[in-house]
């Protein structure tokens, strides 16, 4: 027993995570932009005057696993002694804090009398920085054209707004009404994160709660180094293929070779690709995040993460390579290798735990989004948004279907109603893409067809594709989904196709269609229940052909019902061949 008890200590783990959802929820209430308040991508979270996390929301993994390092970057910057209540300070530096330049965190200390006891952290993406494309760039080479870079910029001291501060992002982003609104916000979510650890503090005491902190960060260590324990102990290695890094470079190797040793965990990514061009490298803080993703979904899913659920994981990557990226290396689209990268760990630990491993699900970010000049309003506007895809089927189930990647948790794609209310787009078609998760004894799930009409308007498309070559894989005989793709007035001649493209230009009434890729599948198909297939044929999951090609399974058009006669020929004799 710790020397906090465990009641009190339940009332400061169930305090602060209390503070950590209302944060939350200020931000999404107060924000601007539909990307923050309808997407939510963004992560709040409060941490300890050591810089550890300590509770959070619901949220971004890939936000919440670095944002101690960013609190740490800001204290090393500034320092404890210059901090004052009312602070708040904007960083955003990708090889210092991690991830892109797009993701502003904003912190704040907390003080209890004279003494900081904790900060709070609001990161939050912000849609543009002033990079050389509204957005984002597919083809960015180096930070230069990815936007302003920001390193422990003091916004607020004690209380007070530094105007010029404020004035310079204002005045180098495209849409600064809307930014700027959302920069409130997460100045809001950072002053409610320390109005109620301060108020705990008052009814608890200030030493009670700073106790009770660390008491919890080594409970998490705990349950942590059990959970390894359970893993058998060896050296595990996977590879991992991105099709190309956006500017040339094909294909991109990811590998990760895991070492499990009584109740420790090493990642070694030493294998994969150096740097490359492109804007698919990552900073070393991001990578630690993607790995503590695969981590905590091996060790303790279900249970709050803090700093000491990962205190038993260790990774090694070399300075200059794909996951070490160097200033001035390009990271616009560093979710696409961390999203492979946490896949990476997952295969290679399938044969550790061939049970829990689901097949690959489709992997990439289905990054997509359309910008221009609303004729209505004649200002400019920019859409943008994850895409949901299939995820891996795995022994006893099927894959799900348009979930959101593994990187991104609970962030949502945006509904039709909004985009139509806010931007001159009509979605026109949003259905299951029929087909698309791999077959299997267990069928990996689906991803989905998302039209979208211009209307009015000239306007211009980046569309973040990746897979079409390394596929999302099967397992166990399973077969692969089908990756990702943007497709361009289909029904006309000239049809065009994208993968990674910036700034494609669209003309009024073109239709986008965004469809996204589908999940492994686990397992022999021909040892798939025949009802199931039946169920999948009326579902429009899969056609009636491909029950017969790859499921052995023969469905009457008409009745919809199950031959089982002829589907026992039949699969014999695909066994047989």
């Amino acid at each position: 027993m710790g020397r906090v008890d465990p009641v009190t200590l339940e009332v400061i783990r169930n305090g602060l995570v209390a503070a950590s959802d209302e944060m939350r929820s200020n931000l999404m209430r107060t924000a601007y932009n539909p990307i923050i308040y309808e997407v939510l991508d963004f992560s709040v979270g409060l941490f300890d005057r050591d810089c550890r996390m300590v509770a959070q929301a619901a949220g971004l993994p890939i936000f919440l696993g670095n944002l101690g390092i960013a609190v740490g970057q800001v204290v090393k910057d500034v320092g404890l002694a210059d901090m004052r209540p009312g602070d708040v300070y904007l960083i955003n530096d990708p090889y210092l804090t991690g991830n892109h330049v797009n993701d502003v965190t904003a912190i704040s200390p907390i003080f209890c009398g004279p003494e900081v006891v904790g900060f709070t952290a609001a990161r939050a993406h912000w849609l543009d920085l002033g990079g050389k494309d509204p957005g984002g760039s597919t083809d960015s080479t180096d930070v230069f054209q990815e936007g302003i870079r920001l390193r422990s910029v003091r916004l607020f001291r004690e209380d007070r707004l530094d105007r010029s501060v404020y004035r310079i992002l204002h005045d180098n982003v495209r849409y600064p009404e809307s930014h700027m609104g959302d920069l409130r916000a997460q100045v809001a979510a950072c002053r409610t994160g320390e109005n109620r650890v301060v108020e705990l503090a008052s009814r608890l005491g200030r030493d009670v709660v700073v106790e009770g902190m660390a008491e919890l960060i080594a409970q998490g260590e705990t349950l942590a180094r059990q959970a390894i324990g359970r893993i058998p102990d060896g050296v595990y290695s996977a590879d991992t293929y991105l099709d190309n890094d956006g500017v040339g470079k094909d294909p991109v190797r990811i590998r990760v070779t895991v070492t499990v040793d009584k109740d420790r965990m090493l990642f070694d990514l030493g294998g994969s690709s150096p740097a490359v061009q492109g804007p698919i490298n990552c900073g070393f803080p991001a990578t630690i995040c993607g790995c503590r993703i695969a981590f905590k979904c091996l060790t303790s899913p279900h249970q709050p993460a803090n700093e000491g659920h990962f205190a038993p994981l260790e990774v090694v990557a070399p300075e200059g390579s794909l996951f070490n990226a160097t200033y001035p290396a390009s990271t616009f689209l560093y979710m696409m290798s961390l999203n492979m990268l946490i896949e990476a760990v997952l295969k290679a630990l399938s044969p550790a735990l061939p049970d829990r491993i689901p097949a690959g699900h489709y992997g990439e970010m289905g990054g997509f989004m359309i910008f221009g000049v609303n004729p209505g309003t004649g200002r400019p506007y920019i859409h943008q948004e994850p895409e949901g895809g299939g995820w891996g089927a795995g022994a006893g189930f099927d894959g799900e279907n348009v979930m959101i990647f593994l990187a991104d948790g609970d962030t949502h794609n945006c509904p039709a109603e909004i985009i139509e209310n806010r931007f001159p787009l009509r979605v026109e078609r949003y259905a299951l893409r029929e087909g698309s998760g791999g077959a299997g004894r267990y069928r990996g799930g689906l991803g989905h067809y998302r039209d979208y009409r211009i209307l009015g308007h000239d306007a211009q498309t980046t569309c973040i594709m990746d897979r079409s070559v390394f596929r999302p894989w099967g397992v166990f005989r399973g077969h692969d989904g089908e990756h990702s793709v943007v497709v361009i007035n289909e029904a006309l001649p000239g049809a065009r196709r994208l993968m990674k493209a910036t700034g494609h230009r669209l003309k009024a009434g073109d239709v986008v269609s965004v469809r996204t890729g589908g999940g492994g599948g686990y397992g022999d198909p021909l040892e798939r229940d025949p009802e199931a297939v039946r169920l999948d044929v009326k579902r429009d999951y899969v056609t009636i052909e491909e029950a017969r090609r790859v499921y052995g399974v023969v469905v009457d058009p008409g009745l919809l019902t199950v031959d089982p006669v002829a589907t026992a020929e039949l699969r014999d004799q695909l066994k047989k061949g």
